[in-house]
C-alpha cells in the first residue's frame, strides 16, 4: 500500500512539475509566477518520501521534456533541476538563509553563463543575439500598440528610445538574472517551510522570516559601489557597480518587507489591509523605494528590536 502511494505521488509530481514549466514558457506573463514553482512538487515529494525518489522525478522529467518538448525546454528544466538537487543537499546543512539562497543562485548563475558561452563561443556573439532578440520583441510590441490606436507621437518617441532601452537592459541583465534565481530559491524554501513546519528549525537558523536581517557588512559594499558610480572614465566598473547595487537593493527590499510583515503580525492588521499594502509596494515605485530605505535604515534603527521582543502579538504588546 505504501509503495502504491509512492508511485502515484511520483507520477503526480512528474506531471505537476512538467506542466508548470510548459505552461510558464507557453504563456510568458503567467510564467513569472509559474516557473519559480517548477521545483516545488519535486522538493515536496522528495522530502516526504525520500530524496532518491525526488531525484528520480527530476531525471524522468528531463527525459520526458526532451522527448515531448525538445532539448531547449529540457535544458531549462535541467537548470531548475540543479536548483532542486542543491536544495536537497544543502537545506539543513547550510542553515543561514542568505548564504543558502545566494550560494545556490551563484552556482546556477555561473553554470548558466558557462553553458551560454559554450553554445555561443564568445560573449560578443551572445550579446549580439540578445540585442537582436530584444529589438525584435520591442518592435513587435510597438506594432501591436500601433494596431491598438496609440498616439503616433508617443510611438515615435518609443521607437527612438528602443536602442537606449535595449542597451540598458543588457547592462542590467546579469543582476536581473541573479536576483531572479535568488527569489526562485527563496520562494521554494518558504513553501517547503510551510509544508513541513516541524523541520523549519532543522533547515534554517531563523525561527520566522519576519526576523530576517541582512548581513551588516553588506552596507559597506553598498557604499563602495556608490563611490564607484561617480568615478569618471570607468564605464565597465560603473556597470558592474550598478549590477551589485541592484542585488543589494533587492536584499534590503526583502528586509523592508520582513519589517512590515513583523509589525503587521504584531498589531494583528487585517489581511485585506495587508494585501492592499503589498499591492501598492509592488506597483508604486515610491513605495518600493521606501521599503528599500526601511530595510537599509534598519541597520541603525533596529526597528523590530530583535532579541528583545517576541513575535507573538500578545507578548510583543
Amino acid at each position: 500500500m505504501r509503495r502504491l502511494e509512492i508511485i502515484s505521488r511520483f507520477f503526480l509530481a512528474l506531471a505537476s512539475t512538467s506542466v508548470l514549466l510548459i505552461a510558464g514558457v507557453a504563456i510568458p506573463p503567467v510564467g513569472i509566477v509559474l516557473i519559480p514553482l517548477v521545483p516545488q512538487p519535486v522538493l515536496a515529494f522528495g522530502y516526504r518520501f525520500g530524496v532518491r525518489w525526488g531525484i528520480g522525478v527530476l531525471v524522468a522529467a528531463i527525459a520526458l521534456l526532451f522527448v515531448v518538448a525538445g532539448k531547449e525546454l529540457a535544458l531549462v528544466y535541467a537548470i531548475l533541476a540543479l536548483m532542486a538537487l542543491l536544495l536537497f543537499g544543502l537545506l539543513g546543512r547550510l542553515r543561514s538563509i542568505e548564504f543558502l539562497v545566494a550560494g545556490i543562485a551563484g552556482v546556477i548563475f555561473t553554470l548558466t553563463c558557462a553553458v551560454l558561452f559554450y553554445f555561443y563561443g564568445s560573449w560578443s556573439a551572445l550579446v549580439e543575439d540578445l540585442q537582436r532578440s530584444l529589438n525584435e520583441n520591442l518592435m513587435a510590441a510597438l506594432r501591436v500598440h500601433e494596431k491598438m490606436g496609440f498616439p503616433q507621437d508617443s510611438l515615435d518617441l518609443l521607437r527612438e528610445r528602443i536602442p537606449q532601452v535595449v542597451q540598458t537592459t543588457l547592462q542590467f541583465l546579469p543582476s536581473v538574472l541573479f536576483v531572479g534565481l535568488c527569489l526562485t530559491v527563496l520562494i521554494n524554501v518558504v513553501f517547503l517551510c510551510r509544508r513541513f513546519p516541524a523541520r523549519r528549525a532543522q533547515w534554517i537558523s531563523i525561527e520566522n522570516f519576519r526576523e530576517w536581517k541582512g548581513p551588516e557588512p553588506m552596507v559597506w559594499v553598498l557604499i563602495a559601489c556608490g563611490f564607484v558610480i561617480f568615478i569618471p572614465g570607468l564605464q565597465f566598473l560603473r556597470i558592474f557597480a550598478f549590477n551589485i547595487l541592484l542585488v543589494i537593493g533587492t536584499a534590503y527590499f526583502i528586509q523592508g518587507l520582513a519589517i512590515i510583515a513583523y509589525f503587521f503580525h504584531k498589531n494583528n492588521v487585517p489581511r485585506f489591509l495587508r494585501g492592499v499594502t503589498y499591492v501598492l509596494i509592488a506597483f508604486e515605485q515610491i513605495f518600493t523605494l521606501l521599503v528599500v530605505g526601511l530595510g537599509l535604515f534598519d541597520l541603525w534603527g533596529d526597528f523590530r528590536r530583535l532579541g528583545k521582543n517576541n513575535l507573538n502579538p500578545s507578548q510583543a504588546g
